[in-house]
């Protein structure tokens, strides 16, 4: 569902409704379904959904040539770009009914639309993102964010902390188990046997040779020549200010040390075809590469494309965690 003060019911509305026109692969809203069609009136989009339970959803393929099928999630009427924690138990129980849609083999994927972080409590824990969520529900100690278009894929190897602990929490055991996860599921989920890992460094210019800077020296550096040593095809640090220029990303994937400095390029660069998977963890879990955009809600100008394009990667991933 989302948060349903910003735009993701709107998204989901025009994704729906593109049906036609893109072939998006069948959903379940889990969430309000007096949701949908007040956001479908408010920028007037015609739209029909159906109320599904959980024995039916089988019956979704053939639902949604006609209606967006819904688990109905009922909510408090939210005041269109205002955040308010009213509806947060509701946001919660719509990606945990989800989640267990997945656990019973009723459904094979979760895409998950934008939340506020404040909404996310569960089990008295505060998460500071879905990622850390969704590896929670999953049991997972080595989750990796990877944020995907056509023109580049990058990890941010420390995620949503303050920039001021982002370098105490470089260390070899991330990279290592970050790098292995890596390998795996680009294997598993996109046919890239061997992929070209590139690592940034910290710093300014790597931390050119210890002069501005020792993280590389001291932990990228020797973790890369070990990982070398294991046959990965793995280089860097790479000075983060040039490697996204055109022409220099020669490289599968791109691992960056802190959340901006690989968030920053891709949507400079890919804009709303970027799209967030969460690899090392048990399910198939996608979602858009932006937030919640407050400042849009009330405009009727959100752009579905990185929604659908969540929707088709994740029915692709799950199409090969099947085989």
């Amino acid at each position: 569902m989302g948060d349903p003060a910003g735009i993701s019911a709107e998204i989901t509305v025009n994704a729906w409704s593109s049906r036609s026109v893109v072939e998006i692969p069948p959903f379940i809203f889990f969430g309000s379904e007096e949701l949908l069609h007040r956001r479908a009136n408010f920028i007037d989009c015609k739209i029909k959904t159906k109320k599904i339970s959980e024995a039916e959803m089988d019956l979704a393929v053939d639902i949604f040539k006609e209606f967006i099928p819904v688990f109905d999630i009922p909510i408090m009427k939210e005041t269109i770009g205002q955040y308010s924690e009213k509806n947060d138990q509701k946001i919660m129980k719509s990606i945990l009914t989800a989640y267990d849609s997945i656990k019973s083999g009723l459904t094979s994927a979760i895409v998950t639309n934008p939340v506020n972080k404040n909404s996310l409590l569960y089990e008295g824990i505060k998460f500071s993102g879905q990622t850390e969520l969704c590896a929670h529900l999953c049991q997972s100690k080595n989750p990796v964010m990877l944020m995907m278009s056509d023109e580049l894929k990058v990890v941010p190897l420390t995620r949503h902390i303050p920039i001021s602990e982002v370098s105490q929490s470089i260390n070899k055991s991330l990279l290592i188990n970050t790098v292995k996860v890596i390998s795996n599921d680009l294997k598993k989920y996109f046919n890239i046997s061997q992929p070209k890992i590139v690592v940034t460094g910290l710093n300014p210019h790597a931390g050119d040779n210890g002069l501005i800077g020792n993280e590389e020296i001291n932990v990228i550096d020797p973790v890369i020549k070990e990982l070398q040593r294991e046959k990965i095809n793995i280089h860097g640090p790479a000075s983060a200010d040039s490697l996204f220029s055109a022409g220099n990303t020669d490289s599968d994937i791109v691992i960056c040390m802190y959340h901006d400095q690989a968030l920053i390029p891709i949507k400079t660069i890919s804009n709303f075809t970027a799209i967030n998977i969460t690899l090392g963890i048990d399910i198939i879990r996608t979602s858009p590469d932006h937030g919640t955009a407050y400042q849009i809600a009330k405009k009727a100008i959100a752009d579905p494309s990185s929604l659908m394009r969540s929707l088709i990667i994740a029915d692709q991933m799950a199409e090969k965690n099947a085989r």
